[in-house]
């Protein structure tokens, strides 16, 4: 600027290119809230490495049975004869049964014989009351073996050999990358992160935070494909090289698929009656009696306006404890009918982008009720509820460029590595983790649609 006559003003001094020294706040504030992605991977705090990229675990079957009767012989006497389906019963002489037929309360019936078909028992019975307590019998009607009888001097019955049940799921390979120039990796900026008035680390924690909300998403809301890396014909394949893409399914797949699945009669309400439906279910599939319940603000507005009608003593305010760590989440407490239900309010669910009342309202509009408990083992061992299954790295830390902690590796490439990749002055970092979700007898599982 020349030389001039007048006040030197802030219209002068302004005038003069980038002679005004700029306020600007160095930090970066957070408006987003992605970090918040990572709530479910702080309740889901347990890991447990695998060798394999696709997991099983196996449940026993109820000892005690019930059959469907599809036809019916002889009925309103002290011996009918009926048949049931065999889907999900093996009946054998000696077996004292029960019906669901209401003619029938406090009576029961002896199996004293019975002819096989292909998936069908014709069963004759008589009645433990003899002619005076006759025993109905109706299609439809639910017969519950419950105990069996034998006379002195008896036979020993049919054997009866008691299956398993399968459930697996899979892991899924998670990556994300972050790329540099040389000029703009040494060029300062406004503000800063950490100190550092760089781009780089505020990118890093970026792409960190993505990664980790990438996982976070699928553990939730994940569905298991069909396509396994071990398949020669895949139907889901990676575009580049057309090997086999797998993927996890989270705990919205696990309860729909293998869980119980329930929604209130008119959506929008939460009463009594709605509570006791939930608690119903839990008896039907002798669930235990204390369960963690996953939500958003929508259900969580919902239930709210339930609790504050009770009275005071029924509500309390808790923090969830994991693992002997405290979670730091809102919750609140209601015991009611010998259960206890922490409910637990997830930022995740609320995420607009993912779970809104259009994107995914069965995700946003329901309670997930997941047991407190470890489960046992038949042997009298146990294992937690939900744990993250990971394939662990091979690589242990020694190279310049790479670092892992066992379930996350990152590498880096190019120039600017620790050692030189290429002669392409930039700076690549590459993350890669390889996991899924594991939950353990998800017949105690629940997801309650309230809105």
């Amino acid at each position: 600027m020349a030389v001039s006559q007048g006040v030197v003003n802030k219209q002068f001094v302004s005038a003069i290119d980038f002679l005004d020294q700029r306020e600007i706040d160095p930090n970066i504030y957070d408006q987003s809230r992605d970090r918040d992605f990572t709530d479910i991977m702080k309740i889901v705090s347990r890991t447990k490495a695998t060798t394999m990229p696709t997991y099983h675990n196996f449940v026993n079957n109820d000892v005690y049975e019930v059959g469907t009767i599809s036809a019916v012989t002889t009925t309103g006497t002290a011996a009918p004869v009926f048949t049931i389906n065999t889907a999900s019963a093996f009946p054998r002489v000696g077996d004292l049964i029960m019906s669901s037929n209401t003619n029938n309360a406090g009576r029961q019936a002896r199996i004293q014989a019975v002819t096989f078909g292909s998936s069908t028992a014709t069963i004759t019975a008589r009645s433990v009351g003899g002619n005076s307590a006759p025993f109905y019998v109706t299609i439809n009607d639910t017969v519950a073996f419950s105990s069996n009888a034998f006379s002195e001097k008896s036979s020993a019955p049919t054997n009866r050999r008691y299956g398993l049940t399968k459930y697996y799921n899979q892991t899924q390979i998670f990556r994300e990358v972050d790329e540099i120039t040389d000029i703009q990796k040494v060029s300062k900026i406004e503000v800063n992160v950490g100190g550092n008035y760089s781009i780089l680390p505020y990118q890093t924690i970026q792409k960190y935070t993505k990664l980790k909300g990438d996982i976070s998403v699928q553990m939730l809301a994940g569905v298991q494909s069909t396509t396994l890396y071990s398949d020669t014909n895949p139907f889901l394949t990676d575009g580049t090289n057309n090997l086999p893409v797998q993927t996890t399914g989270g705990l919205d797949w696990y309860v729909t698929t293998y869980g119980i699945s329930d929604q209130a009669a008119v959506l929008g309400t939460f009463t009594f009656t709605e509570l006791d439906e939930i608690i119903d279910n839990f008896i039907a599939n002798k669930a235990p009696t204390e369960h963690m319940v996953f939500m958003g603000s929508r259900a969580y507005r919902i239930l709210s306006k339930f609790i504050k009608s009770l009275p005071s003593a029924s509500v309390a305010s808790v923090r969830i404890n994991l693992d002997g760590k405290e979670a730091d989440f809102n919750v609140e407490q209601l015991k009611y009918g010998g259960y206890t239900f922490d409910f637990c309010h997830i930022p995740l669910f609320d995420q607009p982008q993912l779970f809104s009342a259009t994107l995914r309202p069965d995700v946003n509009g329901s309670l997930y009720f997941v047991p407190k408990d470890n489960v046992d083992t038949v042997d009298n061992g146990s294992q937690p509820r939900m744990q993250i299954r990971y394939m662990a790295k091979p690589f242990s830390g020694n190279s310049a460029n790479m670092s892992s902690n066992g379930m996350v590796t990152e590498w880096r490439l190019g120039a600017l590595a620790e050692v030189p990749t290429s002669d392409v002055m930039f700076l690549q970092t590459n993350w890669e983790t390889n996991q899924g979700l594991e939950c353990l007898a998800v017949k105690h599982f629940q997801k309650y649609r309230v809105i």
